[in-house]
C-alpha cells in the first residue's frame, strides 16, 4: 500500500517511473480531490435544505470543531514527525509511535467524557442559538477525530499513501451519503452532524486496529513528558490559527447575525480550497522534511522543496480566485452570491498561512516549540484586536483587513526566527518578486459573471504567472 502499484499496465508503469515526490503528491492529491469533491456535493444540497441562518449555525459548530480539535490533538502529529521521523532505528521509531498513539488515546478518552459533561453550558455560550443535541454530536465526533490524527500521520510517514487515500476518501463518502439522506428526510443540521459522527466511528475503529498491528500501543509516561514539552506549545499555535482563521466568523455572527455571516462563511470555505490544493505536496513533504534534513544535501534540498511549496500556494490562490466565483454561481442560490466579493482575498490569505507553515521549519527543529507558539499567539492577539475594532465598522471587510495584517506580520517574524535557528538557502528575492506578481494578478482577475470578455483574460493571467515562475528558475 505504498506509492507503487504492482499492476502490469502501461499507465501504471509510467506512474511508477515518476519521481517519488510526485508519485506520493499525486496520490495525496487524489485523496484530497475525492474527499473535497464529495464534500463539494454537499454545498448545493446543504444550501438547498438549510436556510442561511441554519447554514450559519452549522458553520459556528464547525468552527468550534476547528478549535477543539487543536486542543484534543495537542500537536501529536507534528510530535510524531519530530520524534519518530528523526529516530535512528526502526525499533526506536516504532516505540515513539506506539507511545504517542497511547497518549492520543488518553487525550481522546478524556475529551469524550469532558465534552459530554460540558455540552449544555457550551451550547448556551455559542452564538446563533445552538441546540444541546447538536453540541453533543459535534463534541463526540471531535473526541474520535483526536485519536485518528496520529494513525493518519503514521500512514504518511510509512508511505502507505493508497491506504491513506482509501481511509480519508471512504470516510467522506460515507459522511456525504448519510448527510444527503438525513437532509432529505428533514433532519437539518442535526442530520449533518449525525453523519459526521457515524463516519468518524467507522474510520476510528479501523485506524486504531491498524495502528495496533503496526506498532502496538504503549503508555510510557516518562516519554509523555518530553512529548508534551514539544507538542504542548503547539496547542497555542493551533488556537492562534483558530483565531486567525475562524474566530472572525463568531464575532461576525454576533455582530450581523448568522444569516448575513453565511455569505462570509461560504466564501471562507471556497477560499480555503486553496489550502486543499496545496495539501498534496505538504502531506508528503512535511512528513519527510526532518529525515531529509539529516542527509548530505539536506539544507539545500529543504530550501528547494520549500520554494516549490510556496509556488504551489501562490498558484492555488490564483486558481481559486478565478474558479471560486464561478462555482458559487453554479452551486448556490442567489442569496449566497454576496460571498463572491470575498473569495480572492480569503484565498490569498490561505496562501500566506501555508507559506508561513512552510517557512517555520527552523523553529520546528528545536526540542521545544515555544518560539512558534509565541509568534502565533502574538499574531492572534493582533488579529483579535483588529476584529473587535474593525468588524463593527466594516463587517466582513474589517475581518479581512485585520487577518491580513496579522498573517503577514506572522510570516515575516517566523521567517526571521527560523533562519536564525537553522539558516536555509532560500531564494528570498525571487520568491518575494513572485509573491508581488501573484498578488497583482489576483487583483486583476475578473469577478463578474462569465462572458467572452472575461473568459479571454483568464489564459492571459495564468500565462503571466507561469512565465514569471519559469523566469525565476525556481522550478527545476
Amino acid at each position: 500500500m505504498s506509492g507503487r502499484l504492482h499492476i502490469s499496465n502501461p499507465v501504471v508503469r509510467r506512474f511508477n517511473n515518476l519521481p517519488q515526490a510526485l508519485q506520493y503528491s499525486l496520490i495525496y492529491a487524489a485523496a484530497l480531490g475525492l474527499s473535497k469533491g464529495l464534500a463539494l456535493v454537499m454545498v448545493p444540497v446543504a444550501t438547498h435544505y438549510l436556510t442561511p441562518a441554519d447554514y450559519g449555525r452549522l458553520d459556528v459548530l464547525q468552527t468550534l470543531a476547528d478549535l477543539l480539535s487543536i486542543l484534543i490533538g495537542m500537536g501529536l502529529a507534528e510530535t510524531l514527525y519530530r520524534y519518530a521521523g528523526s529516530a535512528d532505528n526502526p525499533e526506536e521509531r516504532n516505540a515513539a509511535a506506539a507511545n504517542i498513539f497511547g497518549m492520543a488515546l488518553c487525550l481522546g478518552g478524556f475529551a469524550l467524557v469532558l465534552g459530554q459533561l460540558c455540552a449544555g453550558p457550551v451550547s448556551r455560550l455559542l452564538p446563533g442559538d445552538i441546540s444541546e443535541t447538536d453540541t453533543r454530536l459535534i463534541l463526540f465526533s471531535l473526541a474520535l477525530c483526536g485519536t485518528i490524527l496520529v494513525p493518519l500521520a503514521w500512514l504518511r510517514m510509512q508511505n502507505f499513501a493508497w491506504l491513506y487515500l482509501a481511509g480519508t476518501a471512504g470516510r467522506v463518502a460515507l459522511q456525504v451519503a448519510i448527510s444527503v439522506l438525513l437532509l432529505t428526510l428533514g433532519f437539518g443540521v442535526t442530520g449533518v452532524l449525525s453523519a459526521t459522527l457515524i463516519s468518524a466511528i467507522v474510520l476510528a475503529a479501523y485506524l486504531i486496529y491498524k495502528q495496533y498491528q503496526d506498532t502496538g500501543i504503549r503508555f510510557d509516561f516518562t516519554r509523555f513528558r518530553s512529548y508534551s514539552v514539544y507538542g504542548g506549545p503547539l496547542i497555542f499555535v493551533g488556537i492562534a490559527g483558530f483565531v486567525l482563521g475562524s474566530f472572525d466568523r463568531w464575532i461576525l455572527a454576533d455582530s450581523v447575525g448568522t444569516a448575513k455571516m453565511a455569505e462570509y462563511a461560504l466564501a471562507a470555505k471556497f477560499g480555503l480550497i486553496t489550502a486543499v490544493l496545496i495539501q498534496p505536496f505538504d502531506l508528503w513533504w512535511h512528513a519527510r522534511r526532518f529525515s531529509r534534513l539529516k542527509e548530505a544535501d539536506g539544507p539545500q534540498a529543504c530550501a528547494r522543496f520549500a520554494a516549490i511549496g510556496i509556488i504551489i500556494a501562490l498558484f492555488a490562490a490564483l486558481f481559486i480566485t478565478a474558479a471560486g466565483p464561478l462555482m458559487v454561481r453554479l452551486l448556490t442560490p442567489e442569496a449566497y452570491h454576496g460571498a463572491i466579493d470575498y473569495i480572492p482575498w480569503l484565498a490569498a490569505l490561505a496562501a500566506v498561512h501555508n507559506i508561513t507553515a512552510t517557512l517555520n521549519f527552523g523553529a520546528m527543529t528545536q526540542r521545544s516549540t515555544w518560539r512558534p507558539a509565541a509568534v502565533d499567539c502574538s499574531a492572534a492577539a493582533l488579529a483579535l484586536t483588529g476584529y473587535l475594532l474593525l468588524i463593527p465598522l466594516y463587517q466582513a471587510w474589517g475581518a479581512i483587513i485585520a487577518t491580513s495584517i496579522a498573517l503577514v506580520s506572522r510570516c515575516l517574524v517566523t521567517l526571521y526566527i527560523s533562519q536564525r535557528i537553522l539558516p536555509l538557502p532560500y531564494p528570498l528575492r525571487r520568491l518575494t518578486l513572485l509573491v508581488v506578481i501573484s498578488l497583482l494578478l489576483i487583483s486583476l482577475t475578473p469577478q463578474q459573471p462569465l462572458s467572452w470578455a472575461t473568459l479571454g483574460l483568464y489564459p492571459l493571467i495564468f500565462t503571466a504567472f507561469v512565465t514569471a515562475v519559469i523566469s525565476s528558475g525556481l522550478i527545476p
